[in-house]
């Protein structure tokens, strides 16, 4: 059974957001649904189950519980109907944890390993079907393995003699890729005279490789601060490929990203203030409890940010309004805008360009006075 990790003093500071209430219902159903899986209470367990699937459509997670609680019930022709599914939507690619009953944590192993351990999954073990479930499963660990350990960097001509180089990190949204990314991107990087970092998302959002990459494989999960590090080891890895080939020039370090890359893209540049100097997101996700509390800091070490919101993105989800009001609380410099309608892609690259462009105009910051001698 798939364990959500998720700590209750880390949720309190979850307020007032569709995410936070996305976060709220699936954490309140999940618990609902483990709780009638440990007492045997199947046919109730899917009750929650079908709740779950409603909110999270096509979700990999959901439909591997599935298969746990089908495989307790031993109807093994459901439990492989689901753990095929689950395959399709990408289970195999992350991690997760296996439930303990009393447990508020569970150790983080990758999919493969859930499905050879699983006590769950006793009774789905001994069906012949299993072992070729499994194989496709490891293919996908496999494929996300080595996707994630490259990420692209590029350097444009004018700066190949260069020690040190200004930076843009870009973060495409969920279903994009890192070839097409720095592809898109590569004329800007030349415009503003900047290395371009394309990371690897590390979460294949199908079996299907065409369907793209995914930085947030649980919003839930997501939304914890100690697990927050994991979720940034993408971008680190960029920066990390960059430092081999140059240095980056202090005050000109950016980061971009739309939707789930600009939910990242902005927790990323909130928790490394101090190296990251501005922030451009379009239709970003606002995590409170991965935010607010590191903006007096982030404030004070001089990060920009550029954010732009499409009303009808927000309106098409079912949200009351923009986050635009939760950042424009923050205070930070920059500036936060509402747009016209901006469906075609190239129109979303080109306003999350021109947050970019504002960015890199801005002058950099002042470096920090040289401590008084003790």
């Amino acid at each position: 059974m798939r364990r959500l990790l998720l700590c209750l003093v880390a949720l309190l500071a979850l307020a007032h957001s569709a995410f936070a209430q996305s976060v709220d219902e699936i954490r309140a159903l999940n618990t609902k649904m483990l709780d009638a899986c440990y007492a045997s209470k199947f046919d109730e367990a899917l009750g929650y189950l079908g709740q779950l699937e409603k909110l999270q459509p096509e979700n990999n997670g959901v439909a591997y519980n599935y298969t746990c609680v089908y495989s307790r019930m031993g109807q093994a022709d459901k439990a492989v109907e689901w753990l095929d599914k689950s395959i399709q939507w990408g289970w195999g690619a992350s991690k997760g944890g296996i439930a303990v009953q009393g447990s508020q944590t569970a150790p983080l192993v990758w999919h493969c390993e859930m499905l050879e351990k699983d006590g769950d999954l006793e009774n789905l073990r001994k069906d012949p079907r299993f072992a070729k479930l499994l194989e496709r499963a490891k293919a996908l660990q496999k494929r996300a393995e080595d996707y994630a350990a490259a990420p692209l960097v590029y350097i444009p001509e004018k700066l190949q003699a260069a020690t040190e180089v200004p930076v843009l990190i870009v973060l495409h949204d969920a279903g994009g890729n890192k070839e097409a990314t720095q592809a898109a991107w590569k004329a800007i990087a030349d415009e503003l005279g900047c290395a371009l970092l394309s990371p690897a998302a590390p979460y294949a959002l199908r079996e299907d490789a065409s369907r793209g990459w995914g930085w947030i494989d649980d919003p839930n999960v997501f939304a914890l601060a100690n697990r927050t590090l994991d979720y940034q080891k993408p971008v680190f890895a960029a920066l990390e490929a960059l430092r081999k080939q140059k240095k980056s020039t202090s005050g000109r370090v950016w980061i971009a990203g739309e939707g789930q890359g600009g939910t990242l893209a902005l927790v990323t540049a909130l928790h490394n203030s101090g190296s990251t100097n501005g922030v451009a997101v379009l239709d970003a996700e606002i995590v409170p409890a991965l935010t607010g509390y590191k903006v007096p800091g982030a404030k004070a070490n001089g990060l920009r940010l550029e954010a732009r919101f499409d009303p009808k993105f927000w309106k098409a989800r079912g949200a009351a309004e923009t986050p635009k009001k939760l950042v424009e609380v923050w205070t930070l410099a920059g500036s936060s805008t509402e747009l016209g309608e901006v469906k075609d892609p190239a129109a979303r690259q080109a306003a999350l360009a021109d947050a970019v462009r504002a960015l890199a105009k801005s002058p950099a910051p002042a470096p920090a006075p040289p401590a008084a001698p003790k």
